[in-house]
């Protein structure tokens, strides 16, 4: 599992001023973005309209692969909740 490092709640946002990264396609509540940084990750919850900052440990242990899974996983971890 890729090593994110959560940054913390970004509380003002426009989500048109990040970049989508995967997660749009498909009925998945949450979304990942990407923003200036290159090792910056966001997830977006639909549920709550919260974004949430990650930021990628090792550049060298990025899996397009599994990002999401393990991004979501690791927002999910941090808030406590299932999915």
């Amino acid at each position: 599992m890729t090593d994110y490092q959560f940054i913390g709640e970004i509380k003002k946002f426009k989500l048109d001023d990040f970049t989508p990264y995967m997660g749009w396609l498909g009925n998945k509540p949450h979304k990942i973005y990407t923003h200036k940084a290159p090792l910056s990750f966001f997830v977006y919850d639909e549920f709550t309209d919260r974004l949430f900052e990650f930021e990628l440990r090792d550049q060298n242990k990025l899996n397009k692969a599994t990002i999401y899974d393990c991004l979501v996983n690791t927002y999910l971890s941090l808030t406590g909740t299932q999915t």
